[in-house]
């Protein structure tokens, strides 16, 4: 589903036209990159960079911050392929929120749902937010006030095909803790696809320095 959707956004943004055989053996050949990475064995540990860590080709990594204040709050969500360039941006408002928790909570959660709308499959989500992915990678019951939203969240890692739930520090989040800044002035959600917002595509260049 994610090569189909990026062949449209390039037909429609780029002029970029690959018919459906290209499409087929792109498709393919991701598929046997995916199961000889995933069939490795040998044991996982996660680990914590310096900086922000492109994923592998044909994977995207989305990154993902919240903001909070007695009056607002709102996430931002970034979406970078294995070359650290920006693929979407959205900025969304988030009405309902008792305390910053709650917001983190809602912030993975729009993120998948990002993800699932556009058709993004294989990917790693990142969030500066150490408590959360503990409890969220976690297998044991959340009995706390945010355990169904916990529940909630693990229950949508389910649908993709290949998600990965990490820990990253503050600062190789800041494309996405730009965009939750941005999110608390708008009214309703944004999304792009193209002529991202020039502080986040500066912010993204800064990461790969």
């Amino acid at each position: 589903m994610w090569m189909i959707w990026r062949s449209r956004n390039q037909k429609i943004f780029e002029g970029k036209d690959r018919d459906a055989t290209q499409v087929g053996e792109y498709a393919q050949a991701f598929l046997h990159e995916y199961w000889s990475i995933h069939t490795k064995k040998g044991p996982q540990r996660n680990v914590v960079h310096n900086k922000w860590v492109a994923p592998e080709e044909n994977y995207l990594k989305i990154n993902m911050d919240r903001a909070f204040s007695e009056t607002a709050a709102g996430v931002g969500v970034v979406v970078r392929n294995h070359l650290g360039q920006v693929e979407a941006v959205m900025a969304t408002r988030v009405f309902g929120a008792h305390n910053a928790e709650h917001v983190e909570c809602l912030a993975f959660l729009s993120a998948l749902e990002f993800a699932r709308d556009f058709g993004i499959t294989h990917f790693l989500l990142e969030r500066d937010a150490l408590n959360i992915v503990q409890r969220i990678n976690s297998d044991e019951q959340d009995l706390s006030l945010l355990g169904n939203l916990i529940h909630g969240i693990r229950s949508m890692l389910a649908v993709f095909d290949f998600v990965k739930v990490s820990y990253v520090r503050r600062t190789n989040n800041v494309p996405a803790h730009i965009m939750s800044k941005m999110s608390m002035s708008l009214e309703r959600s944004r999304v792009w696809f193209v002529n991202f917002p020039k502080i986040v595509t500066d912010a993204a260049l800064e990461d790969l320095k």
